[in-house]
């Protein structure tokens, strides 16, 4: 009885977490004009997700603030390309009507998402310089673990329709943190099973041949250098 209370206040404590991260992700997107808030806000709510993630417990808006102010030109700029990105192949969509081009757009959309879903996981992760590595390892990651990808993008799919019909106030409140959570969460198991891997099978263009021996200090990963 006792340990079913517990993994109820545990699970509770987490949603009102979620809830919290998801008001402060509003709220800083605001204060930064959109554009320049949406980026660190976003990094923000996915480092402090991972944290939640591996099993920590922080102080929220503290740790918030910290990591909205740690990589935020970063950020800003990654935000930035994507957003770019996805206006011009949202633009191209509604406006081709080229059978084989709309087949070639709808490919190039499914790899810009697999890079979305992982660019800012990557960048809470690891301590890669430069954002041109982050973006390859970000496609890395993505293909090399499609299934993980593709169950993220089928379970999220539902969940979401699922509350936008049945459940619209809840989108409100965990709208963005709860996706963001189910992203951090599927990619903190593709970065543990990457680590994992034997050094001939991570070995390739973007990754140093001693890797095994060239840790990184933020998180163990293994350090990558920039092609």
């Amino acid at each position: 009885m006792l340990k079913s209370v517990e993994r109820l206040n545990h699970v509770l404590t987490i949603i009102l977490n979620l809830v919290y991260v998801n008001f402060l992700w509003i709220l800083f997107t605001i204060l930064g004009l959109g554009i320049f808030g949406i980026g660190p806000s976003t990094y923000a709510l996915v480092s402090i997700c991972r944290q939640w993630v591996r099993g920590q417990s922080l102080p929220v808006f503290k740790t918030y603030w910290k990591y909205y102010k740690e990589s935020f030109r970063e950020s800003v700029i990654t935000s930035w390309i994507y957003l770019i990105g996805g206006i011009v192949l949202i633009v191209d969509l509604m406006h081709v009507s080229n059978w084989y081009i709309r087949v070639a757009l709808f490919v190039i959309s499914f790899i810009y998402l697999l890079s979305l879903v992982y660019i800012f996981p990557i960048m809470a992760h690891y301590n890669w310089k430069g954002i041109r590595i982050k973006i390859k390892m970000s496609l890395i990651f993505g293909f090399s673990c499609l299934q993980y990808s593709l169950v993220l993008f089928l379970v999220t799919g539902v969940m979401y329709w699922a509350a936008a019909n049945f459940f619209p106030g809840v989108l409100t409140f965990l709208g963005v943190s709860f996706l963001f959570y189910l992203i951090t969460w599927t990619a903190n198991q593709v970065f543990t099973r990457m680590e994992t891997m034997d050094t001939e099978e991570l070995e390739d263009k973007y990754i140093h041949q001693n890797a095994k021996e060239n840790w990184d200090e933020k998180t163990k990963g293994i350090k990558v250098s920039q092609c």
